[in-house]
């Protein structure tokens, strides 16, 4: 099944093989001629294929098929596929049997002199392999003895979360015994780990899934050295809802039209949400011809997806073999590898997939169950709360809430001149159509995912060092690999001279493009010393510009954007939160804000009552009642619109602020465009030349300037600060200079 790999490449005198594509990289006489396979891109960008085919994402490096052998002589490489899975429907749909096949599966691979475990992820597969090695213990079966005293299980949980799977796993714990292992995976650490994932998938992977059962597997080699995994069962058993579907059609092909009735019945549970989303989703569907670029795109062979829609055995052995398992079984092995654990598959026992591939369909489909003979092989086995269990969620991430939370990262990401001078997509459409999907404009669409990580995977391969020597190190940062590359596509000394003395905050690029899709700007953090109220702000920012490196001083022509926030606290507009006293009005309104995670806003009654001071009770339930009946037809922002850019400038203590500001509410500045004046007056003496000024309110949803010196372009600048740049917490950069360093050819 592919269950380990194989790469091949040849070079004019050679073959290169390896386990990893990195491995081959370092040869030689192909590393300075590795290129990106643009074919492998175009099929992964439009329509999400990958591990499809032997061709790999490198150009040049192909992967030997599953259960293939290739003998090399001088005449050249011969493959030939020595096993060939067989469909058929005339085997016994017995569960007894099938539950026989499974358990000696799961008892094959326990033999090991080294400590054995378990994946849980709380779903049926992996709940399956829990209850039955938990019984292989119990029953003192020899080669059990590998589980030790107690059965070691591993699961990923997302406290809060909607996918969080763990009143599921608390069942299967309950039931087996099992010593749980609890690993929280979180947006912040995966935007840290980014770079090694990539550099250890190798190739792009669907979605952030894979992040979580690394993190599993990392977490599980300090106790074991063996795990097994439920890989295989969904695509062996009719997993997915979409399957189900595929089901009813071949029912109506065949003209079975009693039983098609009676599946659909069935089903109507877990279909008709899946019809409903697919129906809304076409509605607000990501045009990818406003994303890619039509030269890119031009030339390229559409991606060869063609699935059968009516026949589920087939289905299912497409998917095993072509479209779905292959890309698992890669995941499986670089996270396992990446932490030198042995991973094992149950079921892709060989016997076992034989047996299953001859059943009937109606075996693995039955009376709107999928999966229906492991449901009645494993009665007794497995807890019922489980085994009748109708939606699956499995190892993966809360990814859509996982990007949002991030977007700021990834809108430097997808703003970065390195991301805009690529060949496959338009950086600025790409950049604005995420903004958009993030406020429900328009469809979560995989593509997001799909072009930040060919964008790192090209960072860590071909970029910098990684185009010289087989992949940058593995814990290169992707934002410097960015900033590194601008600087070069820049051409300017000023843009290499502003790399070496600046440092962009977490997460964020020190070069971004602007509005006109070429100018490349520097967004650089000032640190002043902490503002505090009364401080003397326009003292503090100069004294800040004073001390930078010469060679990169604030000159003429230059954009100071300035945090709100700092003016507010040097005016005395930040109040400790429990010495503000809310009406029973702020208290009832602050219940129906939603709290987010890049700020509290006004989701506590203490800056609800500052709203409503600021901006007067009419205004506030104006912007109440306008929200209220905007919110059914989807439009959202439609609050601050009314109240205003000072109302939405109120903020609460948010996590990152730096003490003792983490227990204040705050107001918007006061008469700020007259602050922005005074700045640019005491700053252009700095400059020996004239100096724009902006106040900025910012965070990682967006960015609004509240006042500005007459020689600012605000919406140019805005467009440069959709991430976030400026560091209002314990970086202490509430300043941030703009400048133009050159343009992409």
């Amino acid at each position: 099944f592919g269950i380990k790999p194989l790469y091949l490449a040849r070079t004019p005198t050679r073959l290169v093989f390896a386990s990893e594509i990195k491995s081959i990289l370092h040869a030689p006489d192909l590393a300075a001629t590795a290129r990106p396979d643009e074919q492998w891109i175009h099929d992964y960008l439009v329509a999400g294929l990958h591990d499809h085919k032997p061709e790999t994402a490198f150009g040049g490096i192909r992967n030997l098929a599953p259960a293939t052998y290739a003998i090399v002589t001088a005449a050249g490489v011969e493959e030939t596929v020595y096993w060939h899975p067989q469909l058929s429907t005339d085997g016994s749909a017995d569960p007894a049997e099938f539950r026989r096949r499974f358990e000696k599966a799961v008892e094959r691979r326990l033999v090991a002199d080294v400590p054995v475990g378990t994946c849980l992820s709380g779903g049926l597969d992996s709940t399956s392999i829990v209850c039955v090695m938990s019984r292989l213990l119990a029953e003192h079966v020899p080669d059990a003895r590998s589980m030790g005293d107690q059965l070691k299980v591993f699961s990923a949980v997302f406290d809060g979360d909607p996918i969080d799977e763990r009143k599921y796993i608390d069942v299967a714990l309950a039931a087996s015994g099992a010593e749980p292992h609890w690993i929280r995976p979180s947006s912040h650490d995966f935007v840290d780990e980014l770079d090694r994932l990539v550099w250890h998938q190798e190739e792009p992977i669907v979605s952030t899934g894979p992040y979580a059962q690394w993190c599993v597997m990392r977490e599980a080699r300090k106790e074991v050295t063996v795990l097994l995994d439920g890989q295989g069962g969904d695509e062996l058993l009719a997993g997915y809802v979409p399957y189900q579907v595929v089901y009813l059609r071949q029912l109506w092909r065949e003209r079975r039209w009693a039983a098609l009735g009676k599946e659909a019945w069935a089903a109507r549970d877990v279909i008709a949400p899946l019809a409903r989303r697919q129906l809304a989703d076409r509605r607000r569907r990501l045009d990818l011809a406003q994303v890619m670029r039509p030269a890119f795109r031009a030339g390229k062979t559409a991606p060869a997806a063609a699935r059968s829609q009516d026949d589920l055995k087939r289905r299912l052995l497409e998917d095993l073999t072509t479209f779905s398992l292959p890309s698992l079984l890669r995941y499986e092995d670089r996270n396992s590898m990446a932490h030198s654990l042995e991973s094992r598959i149950p079921f892709l026992d060989q016997e076992l997939v034989e047996w299953v591939l001859r059943l009937p369909p109606e075996a693995i489909i039955h009376r709107g169950w999928s999966r229906a003979i492991l449901r009645d092989g494993l009665v007794g086995v497995l807890p019922d709360k489980i085994r009748l269990r109708r939606w699956k969620v499995g190892f993966t991430t809360p990814e859509s809430r996982w990007l949002r939370a991030r977007r700021a990262v990834l809108q430097s990401l997808f703003r970065s001149p390195l991301f805009c001078s690529r060949p496959y997509w338009d950086g600025r459409a790409v950049a604005d159509s995420f903004e958009a999907a993030c406020r429900g404009q328009t469809e979560w669409s995989q593509f997001f995912w799909r072009a930040v990580n060919v964008e790192l995977w090209l960072r860590v391969f071909f970029d910098g060092e990684g185009a010289s020597r087989g992949g940058q190190a593995p814990d290169a940062d992707f934002r410097r690999v960015g900033d590194e590359a601008a600087a070069d596509l820049s051409g300017t000394k000023e843009a290499a001279l502003a790399l070496a003395a600046f440092r962009p905050n977490w997460g964020r690029h020190l070069f971004a493009i602007g509005l006109d899709g070429r100018t490349m700007f520097l967004r650089a953090p000032v640190q002043t010393q902490l503002i505090l109220s009364g401080d003397d702000l326009t003292a503090a920012v100069v004294d800040a510009f004073q001390a930078i490196d010469p060679d990169v001083a604030l000159r003429a022509g230059d954009v100071v954007a300035v945090s709100e926030k700092a003016v507010a606290v040097s005016q005395g507009r930040s109040y400790p939160v429990d010495t503000i006293v809310a009406r029973r009005l702020a208290r009832v309104l602050s219940r129906f804000v939603k709290r987010t995670a890049s700020g509290i806003g006004l989701g506590i009654p203490a800056t609800m009552e500052l709203a409503l001071r600021e901006a007067g009770t009419l205004r506030i339930l104006a912007a109440t009642v306008a929200s209220a009946l905007t919110r059914p037809f989807g439009l959202k922002g439609v609050f601050y619109r009314v109240a205003g850019p000072q109302v939405a400038a109120i903020d609460g203590p948010t996590a990152g602020t730096i003490p003792p500001y983490d227990t204040h509410a705050k107001l918007p500045p006061s008469r700020p465009d007259l602050v922005a004046a005074e700045l640019a007056g005491a700053l252009s003496a700095v400059a020996d030349g004239p100096v724009g000024v902006a106040i900025i309110d910012a965070n990682d949803i967006g960015a609004v300037v509240l006042g500005a010196s007459t020689d600012v372009d605000r919406p140019g600048l805005l467009a440069l600060l959709r991430d976030n740049p400026l560091g209002q917490g314990d970086q202490r950069t509430p300043a941030l200079i703009v400048r133009r360093v050159g343009s992409l050819s």
